[in-house]
């Protein structure tokens, strides 16, 4: 058994606006194919798809006020009510209290600690790595989680080797933003190959990208719409390179933000799950808050 998360951060279900929802504005084929042929909007259903079951997730949790990051993938990984617990939502970055919660147990501990190998797919750049190893910027929830059970995040040199992906998948940001010419730049078919190659050694394996939730915030529609459609293209070459008999692929977030660009902050909108393989269904009628997820994986390692 394997699982692959990808994690995509601020993605809810929308209106079906096409002038402010970048969901209902780009040309999604694939995304569409797994939830029945809907749009991945608030109208969307709970749904069984030939390949998938896509299901509108709870994140607010029970606790008012907007989900935040740090609470929201706090809980993903370990399936504790984390905003009830501290009695908000707090983010970005988790605190003390947060950061103990994810400490005491996580889905990467509770994996590792049954000898089964945990990775992580998403390469980060050299000084952002020195910047955690020196304490000048916090770890996100996803981060701590994984470094409290000793996985490792990627570095430029494995991003150089092919042995993981950049946040925008293809690796062009980090050439034109970064300004790193010595890195691959792989087209959206290559890439989501190569998501499934390196997440093929591996019980558990995450890829996080933070991409569309800044672009949420800018409040970039064409830019979202952009973004997406690489998305659905890239997922449409891992679904093409996926053994549903030797795993599941798990999609989801932490809060909603780019559905909405008519502002800046982040949404109560429920967000999108989505759980791909042939034993989706020993976990999917478990699933429908993010306290959900940790548990439902966990029944699939037995």
């Amino acid at each position: 058994m394997r699982v692959l998360l990808l994690f995509l951060d601020g993605i809810g279900l929308g209106a079906d606006d096409p002038s402010l929802n970048p969901f209902a504005a780009a040309r999604l084929p694939t995304l569409e194919s797994l939830s029945g042929g809907y749009k991945w909007l608030n109208s969307a259903p709970r749904i069984e798809s030939e390949r998938a079951t896509f299901i509108p997730t709870d994140a607010c949790l029970g606790v008012a006020g907007r989900p935040q990051s740090a609470t929201g993938q706090a809980t993903i990984l370990t399936g504790r009510n984390v905003p009830a617990e501290i009695g908000a939502h707090y983010g970005p970055y988790p605190d003390e209290r947060i950061r103990a919660i994810l400490a005491a147990d996580n889905l990467y501990s509770r994996l590792t600690e049954r000898g089964l190998s945990c990775s992580r797919l998403d390469a980060h750049p050299p000084h952002y790595l020195a910047e955690l190893e020196s304490g000048k910027r916090l770890r996100t929830a996803l981060q701590h989680a994984a470094y409290v059970a000793g996985v490792r995040l990627p570095s430029l040199e494995a991003l150089q080797a092919c042995r993981a992906l950049s946040a925008d998948f293809l690796g062009d940001g980090w050439r034109e933003v970064l300004k790193l010419p010595d890195v691959p730049v792989h087209t959206p078919q290559e890439a989501g190959a190569l998501l499934a190659e390196l997440a093929r050694p591996h019980a558990f394996s995450l890829f996080s990208t933070w991409v569309t939730d800044e672009i949420g915030h800018h409040r970039d529609l064409a830019r979202g719409v952009a973004f997406l459609e690489r998305f659905d293209t890239v997922l449409a070459s891992l679904l093409a390179a996926w053994d549903d008999s030797e795993g599941v692929i798990v999609i989801t977030s932490d809060h909603g933000n780019l559905e909405d660009v008519s502002h800046r902050k982040h949404t109560q909108n429920a967000v999108p799950t989505v759980i791909i393989g042939a034993q989706r269904g020993e976990i999917t009628p478990h699933i429908r808050a993010l306290t959900d997820l940790a548990p439902a994986l966990l029944r699939l390692f037995g």
